[in-house]
């Protein structure tokens, strides 16, 4: 190994999303809490990196131990030579420098495409790219007319099609076509190869363009505050639904938009004003201790609270993840606590829409059952009516008057996230339903 160069260090951006990997691995921490912490600006940019090792993490640790990379390497970091391996076979195909470390790798990579290839790996197929229209900055006439102007083809559906036939049409898109969403006003779809290109986009930069899942705009399609009203949302970062809140009031009443870790506020500061909300007011602070003292009269409220996360398709994940029962019992005390508090804190409140990215029913139709069971004053509404009965997956029905009126957004299906919503209305003095 007499040809390696001792004194070239290893790229900084390599050094450091190892470090996170690392931190990810050994101490079970979230690779997205570890990226959002850190302070080195290239990292975010090899979130990409992160995401292909989480999607083909069984391929790249069965090739490093085919080859034999870190047994005959001893000296060689495993979570660099995971970044490493993961940047050359799934990533760019390429390595930045002539470190040790990365011209090791090179030296493995015909070695290591046989072992990837040697392998049947279920890949996966990417869900479609969803961009949302910001209409503070864009109207909908303006952006279509954009999008014919770049020679995009809008792909139209029939005046009677059902949602079956809307996702055959998503499943179906040309690369060139876009399809404009059936629930919510303003969501474009395009096909997956497109995710990188409008990453980076000039609208999307300037906030004309959000990306948004599908699944989380229906929190505030369901919540459906009229142009004018007061909304309390619960827990605000970074700021897409709130966006979307805005947008559906038309600029025009008022969002008290709650956060309580500094790093996370900041960012939805930044992201409400970059958008051009001019209603929202920002609110550092816990969300149990808001009341119509500090938020008066509220009448919509948006509960999206801390939650396991496993509906995330972008979720990067390092090991197998399985069911934590003491980890969900806390997340549904705290999830209980957060949704009850919204139901007795502000008396002039009319629906609430509560909402997790989790696909366990103990953050979702057990908590809707024990907050029903504590504020009587409450009923749950039909999500799928609300969609205009465009929608099939539902809660589970042992759940008797809420596994119906839930809604379930499943990756698979759907084509988004894995998202839960429920929809809840306060009872008029006469309802006794």
């Amino acid at each position: 190994m007499s040809q390696f160069t001792h004194s070239i260090k290893v790229p900084t951006q390599y050094k450091a999303t190892a470090k996170i990997l690392k931190a990810a691995i050994e101490k079970q921490k979230s690779i997205k809490s570890l990226i959002f912490e850190e302070k080195h600006a290239r990292v975010r940019s090899l979130q990409a990196v992160l995401k292909h090792y989480s999607d083909n993490r069984g391929a790249v640790d069965n090739a490093i131990e085919e080859t034999g990379l870190l047994k005959d390497n001893p000296n060689l970091d495993s979570a660099l030579a995971k970044v490493l391996v993961t940047e050359l076979i799934f990533g760019r195909g390429e390595l930045n420098g002539e470190s040790r470390p990365v011209q090791t790798v090179r030296l493995y990579k015909e070695r290591l495409q046989q072992a990837v290839s040697s392998v049947e790996y279920q890949k996966k197929e990417p869900n479609p790219r969803y961009v949302r229209i910001n209409t503070n900055l864009l109207s909908i006439a303006d952006a279509l007319d954009y999008l014919y102007g770049e020679e995009w083809r809008r792909k139209q559906l029939a005046a009677d099609a059902t949602y079956a036939d809307f996702l055959v049409a998503i499943r179906t898109l040309e690369e060139d076509e876009f399809l404009i969403d059936i629930h919510v006003e303003g969501v474009l779809i395009f096909h997956s190869k497109w995710s990188h290109y409008w990453a980076s986009h000039d609208y999307v930069r300037s906030k004309k363009f959000i990306l948004q899942n599908k699944a989380t705009c229906l929190a505030a399609e369901l919540l459906a505050p009229p142009v004018g009203s007061t909304v309390l949302d619960m827990c605000a970062a970074p700021g897409m639904k709130t966006l979307h809140l805005c947008n559906v009031m038309q600029n025009q009443g008022r969002i008290y938009a709650v956060e309580q870790s500094k790093e996370r506020y900041k960012a939805l500061c930044d992201i409400t004003n970059e958008a051009g909300c001019q209603i929202v007011t920002p609110i550092l602070g816990d969300a149990l201790t808001m009341d119509s003292t500090k938020c008066p009269d509220v009448e919509y409220v948006l509960v999206d609270p801390s939650c396991s996360g496993n509906g995330m398709q972008s979720r990067i994940s390092v090991s197998d993840e399985q069911k934590d029962d003491k980890r969900l019992y806390k997340l549904a005390g705290l999830q209980i606590k957060i949704l009850s508090h919204a139901m007795s804190a502000f008396p002039n409140v009319k629906r609430i829409v509560y909402c997790t990215c989790s696909l366990w029913k103990e953050e979702n139709e057990q908590v809707v059952q024990r907050c029903l069971q504590l504020n009587p004053l409450f009923k749950l509404l039909s999500c799928k009516k609300a969609l205009r009965n465009k929608w099939q997956n539902v809660g589970d029905k042992e759940y008797v008057k809420i596994g119906k009126n839930c809604l379930y957004c499943l990756p698979d299906h759907d084509l988004t996230d894995g998202i839960f919503l429920a929809l809840f209305e306060k009872r008029q003095e006469n309802d006794c339903e």
